[in-house]
């Protein structure tokens, strides 16, 4: 089983109780136990990581569920962050300069290139889809707001992956390669991370969702740092999604004004 890493905080708080509510940072440890893990966990795992009687456990999970914070499956019985995570993650994201500016300009980008375009921010499963602007041309995908995306078959994921550091992610680029069954070599991974980088964007046509082409680009922080991505799609044949055409250039240009504006 993968190793499960909690953060001591909410134990520092938990054991002082004139500093806060304890119960509620007793409730917290558990949340971060699920935030840590790869996937779903049983009852007895969290118990173990926590630290926790599993029947204290039992009693905080049931009130999580209620509240939406964490979700658990009727058929394994396994425990997850439920959609008010996911709510509030999403929330925490949007809350970053870059990241609220381009929320924000994002309308004008689509009505520029006349194309759907969405703002996305990085989290511990990758790309999550933050804003979305529909073009007027109808289009139909299989993603929305808080969806994640791949790494290696999408425009989105493929900036993050050309633009973050290696440590941050290899976990998921091994774990994508594992579910998918697909293999890729060493060399040519490296060889998309440097073509990315080397365009300033990711590009794909058809990798992630047949008939669909997509660019993106990479958003940083006033520290240099990747904050998130802006991406825009279309149909394939009809949206350029070459590295060096219209759409590309209109993308980058919405990058810096973004990054310029939240400084």
């Amino acid at each position: 089983m993968t190793e499960i890493r909690t953060t001591d905080a909410p134990d520092r708080v938990g054991n002082h109780p004139k500093y806060g509510i304890a119960s509620i940072a007793t409730g917290m440890r558990l949340i971060d136990v699920l935030a840590n893990a790869d996937g779903p966990l049983k009852l007895k795992e969290i118990a173990a990581a926590s630290g926790m009687p599993a029947a204290k456990v039992h009693r905080y999970l049931s009130t999580f569920i209620a509240c939406g914070m964490v979700s658990q499956s009727g058929r394994s019985g396994a425990y997850d962050l439920g959609p008010m995570a996911l709510r509030v993650g999403v929330a925490a994201l949007r809350r970053q300069d870059v990241l609220e500016r381009a929320c924000r300009e994002l309308a004008a980008l689509r009505d520029e290139i006349r194309a759907t375009c969405f703002v996305s921010g990085w989290s511990d499963r990758g790309p999550v889809i933050l804003r979305w602007e529909d073009s007027r041309r109808p289009l139909t995908v299989i993603v929305q707001v808080g969806s994640t995306m791949p790494l290696l078959r999408s425009a989105t994921g493929r900036t993050f992956l050309g633009f973050l550091p290696r440590s941050q992610t290899a976990a998921l680029v091994e774990s994508e390669i594992t579910e998918a069954n697909q293999r890729i070599s060493s060399d040519e991974l490296d060889a998309l991370v440097r073509d990315t980088r080397a365009a300033g964007l990711g590009s794909v046509d058809g990798a992630f969702q047949e008939g669909i082409a997509s660019l993106a680009v990479p958003l940083f922080d006033i520290l240099g740092d990747v904050a998130g991505a802006v991406t825009a799609l279309g149909r394939s044949g009809e949206f350029d999604a070459s590295i060096d055409g219209g759409n590309a250039n209109a993308l980058r240009r919405f990058a810096r004004q973004v990054e310029q504006g939240a400084e």
